[in-house]
């Protein structure tokens, strides 16, 4: 691929900076296509070809919980009996799903020390520094992949971890330049349209992911599309979307069914998801359950509007996570009335 000089001596600065961190690992898992199961494994004896897919498959709208527990118990007994940096990589995933973020890059830091070319350790740690706020560290283990994978997944990388420092504009514009829209990775298309809803373009947001199958997409990915096309006011397409994801309503996420709710009450047709998602909370708060600490900051600001309350679920959530989202998310209850 073709890049300007700039750009190029760019990314090589940044490499010289931060060359003297340690190399560490992962962020964001390849973004192949999703491998199916030929058959159903056996409750206690799976392939790496069968981890894959199972994790993968779990990324996807309502799937995120329903092997939970038996990759969970799966996992606890093989990272006992062997040292496969594969498998421990696949539990990093796990505790990464659990928000137990500190335990991940630990994980992960082993196995890269065991490994030092496993891309996708390298890559998820990355992301979970990126999380933890420990954006040098993070940044490092980025420019560590450089002899290891492609300039694309190097530059989305880095620049992502770059728009979290105060440089989200130059970011989006950089990495706008390096790729080519004709062989940009889903991954490359989730930064790219996270930082145009970042920057308040929400139309370039909904491009970048037009192409894409929300019922093969990360969660994540389908909640961006959704507050995207919210911002340009498209709640219908909201409602009637993301209901048709999956047949079992019962087990839309959290982070799903609240902008479900947040479209129905904007659209006052009904308040089928707001009382679903009110029970849902009701849930969530008896358990105390931090995982979804910034679903309910939001679901007090937006729904049932309770400002000591989502102040206290913002702060939960700050505690745990601190990217650009979450300090505005913070934000947001220290304005609101």
């Amino acid at each position: 691929m073709a890049i300007s000089g700039a750009i190029m001596k760019y990314l090589l600065y940044i490499a010289f900076v931060f060359s003297t961190y340690t190399h560490a690992d992962p962020y964001i898992p390849n973004d192949k296509d999703v491998i199916a199961l030929s058959s159903k494994p056996k409750e206690t004896e799976f392939t790496k070809e069968q981890l894959t897919a199972l994790f993968n498959k779990s990324q996807f709208v309502g799937q995120t919980e329903t092997n939970q527990g038996m990759l969970k118990s799966y996992l606890e007994k093989q990272i006992t009996l062997t040292e496969d940096p594969d498998i421990h990589y696949f539990y990093a995933r796990l505790l990464q799903r659990e928000h137990e973020f500190e335990a991940a890059i630990n994980i992960l830091s082993e196995v890269i020390s065991r490994k030092p070319d496993h891309t996708n350790a390298i890559l998820l740690k990355a992301n979970l520094l990126m999380v933890k706020g420990r954006f040098e560290q993070a940044l490092a283990q980025c420019l560590s992949l450089f002899g290891l994978v492609g300039l694309e997944t190097i530059s989305t990388c880095s620049l992502d971890v770059k728009s979290q420092t105060g440089e989200l504009e130059q970011s989006y514009q950089a990495l706008q330049t390096i790729v080519k829209e004709s062989s940009m990775t889903r991954n490359t298309r989730h930064v790219l349209a996270e930082m145009a809803y970042r920057l308040g373009y929400p139309e370039q947001t909904i491009t970048y992911l037009s192409n894409l199958d929300l019922k093969t997409a990360p969660v994540s990915l389908v909640v961006l599309w959704a507050d995207a096309q919210m911002a340009k006011k498209n709640h219908q397409i909201v409602l009637s979307t993301l209901a048709s994801l999956t047949a079992e309503n019962t087990n839309l996420e959290d982070a799903i069914l609240l902008r479900l709710a947040q479209a129905e009450k904007i659209e006052k047709q009904s308040d089928k998801w707001q009382e679903k998602m009110r029970k849902r909370v009701i849930l969530r708060e008896r358990r105390q359950d931090t995982y979804h600490a910034s679903d309910l900051a939001l679901y007090y600001l937006t729904l049932d509007k309770n400002n000591v309350k989502a102040k206290y679920w913002a702060e939960m959530n700050w505690q745990q996570a601190k990217l650009d989202s979450d300090k505005k998310l913070l934000a947001l209850t220290n304005t609101s009335n």
